[in-house]
């Protein structure tokens, strides 16, 4: 049974009822005629040799309220860019696509130029993709908003995408930023970083720190870190974008400092997302392997306390940070109860003792961020797209002649 519940500090439109596929996309047709909507997907090459990219791409083919698709890939050689670009004209038939190459000659000339120029360097990864196809889309200036979703969606439904649009497109709605939630769920609970990470870990720094605006804003999202927004582009474009996999907590945060009370919401795409499943390493932090989960919890809980604590100002950090490791692991572990009770209840399959394995590594995760590492400098401190469209248009235009 879907729920109705609202958050006190966060709009949320819910999933109550199955409506017309046709009739709403007609209506984002008639929309975004006057503000044209861009599709931005960042990914690396390997999504374009797995099923789940090629369903997406089907799938967007037909729909009509995408001006453009926007594809911003990393890990490409120049043969890899060009078998991509032949299955998306092979999948998308007529419509408008650009792929972004991140690591093609142009790009990396731009890059190269910006560290000349004194601008922070992007470090590969999904966040400098995103700002590549923002910068991208503010320069062509032909967009008003923009959606943006994973490419690893194996169960990906065009009816998923209107969900996610219509918020900010409605000419009667005041949104600028839409954050997309749904279920991990296929047997068994997945979601892990969302679940044993990032909750326990807000909930740690409530208890320590008590309220704030961030931490009641955090706390409000069914999903902190699902991959699936949109935007007013030029609200968007104001935001500072981390470069790795903090890149949705920083989405959030950002919101939460420069767009006003009720300009932002969530809202539920309506199904569960089946996702490729990582493996939480058992290598020690801050050496675990790639494709653990470790590296990406390690650069959430980074960014959620860097910008925690510049909206703060604390002064006394390390005994506050010390605090928040040790209260950290008792309530994640509060937590495995509470999810191996859910899973019972509906007859999921639920390894409690891999789940403790994993609140364990995020733990060691947490300690090396919070009391290892010189957080003083706070987040990356990107310069924002607009901003350097702005004060770099020669360098704007050179992203936009690469594509």
């Amino acid at each position: 049974m879907p729920d109705f519940f609202q958050h006190a500090r966060l709009p949320t439109l819910h999933h109550l009822a199955d409506t017309d596929l046709f009739m709403r996309e007609g209506e984002l047709a008639v929309w975004t005629k006057d503000r044209p909507l861009a599709l931005l997907l960042p990914a690396l090459y390997s999504e374009f040799q797995k099923p789940a990219l090629a369903r997406i791409l089907a799938e967007i083919a037909a729909v009509p309220y995408v001006s453009d698709l926007v594809i911003s890939v990393n890990r490409a050689t120049a043969k890899q860019i060009d078998k991509a670009r032949a299955m998306c004209d092979h999948l998308l038939q007529e419509r408008p696509f650009t792929i972004l190459w991140n690591d093609g000659p142009a790009l990396r000339a731009v890059r190269d130029e910006k560290v000349k120029r004194g601008l922070s360097a992007c470090r590969p990864g999904k966040g400098s993709n995103i700002w590549m196809g923002l910068t991208y889309l503010l320069a062509l200036g032909k967009h008003q908003l923009v959606a943006s979703h994973d490419t690893d969606i194996l169960s990906y439904e065009r009816a998923m995408l209107w969900r996610l649009c219509y918020p900010v497109a409605h000419p009667g709605l005041d949104y600028h930023f839409a954050k997309g939630y749904y279920g991990r769920v296929g047997g068994r609970l997945y979601g892990r970083v969302t679940r044993l990470l990032v909750f326990p870990l807000i909930q740690a720094f409530i208890e320590t720190l008590g309220r704030s605006p961030l931490l009641d804003f955090l706390e409000s999202f069914r999903y902190p870190l699902s991959g699936e927004f949109s935007a007013d582009l030029q609200a968007i474009g104001q935001f500072e974008i981390s470069s790795g996999w903090g890149l949705e907590m920083c989405l959030l945060c950002e919101s939460q400092e420069r767009l006003k009370h009720g300009q932002v919401c969530q809202v539920d795409l309506g199904f569960n997302f089946e996702h490729r499943h990582r493996k939480v390493s058992n290598a020690t932090v801050p050496s675990a392997v790639a494709e653990g989960l470790v590296d990406s919890a390690t650069e959430v809980a980074r960014t959620l306390t860097c910008h925690l604590l510049e909206s703060l100002k604390e002064k006394n950090v390390a005994a506050l940070l010390a605090q928040v490791t040790a209260t950290y692991p008792r309530i994640a572990h509060e937590w495995v109860s509470r999810y191996q009770h859910d899973a019972l209840f509906n007859g999921l399959t639920y390894n409690a003792q891999d789940e403790r394995d994993a609140v364990h590594v995020f733990a060691e995760a947490i300690d090396h961020v919070l009391l290892t590492e010189n957080l003083s400098c706070a987040h990356e401190h990107h310069l924002t797209p607009a901003a350097f469209v702005r004060d770099h248009p020669d360098l704007a235009q050179q992203i936009v002649a690469s594509a």
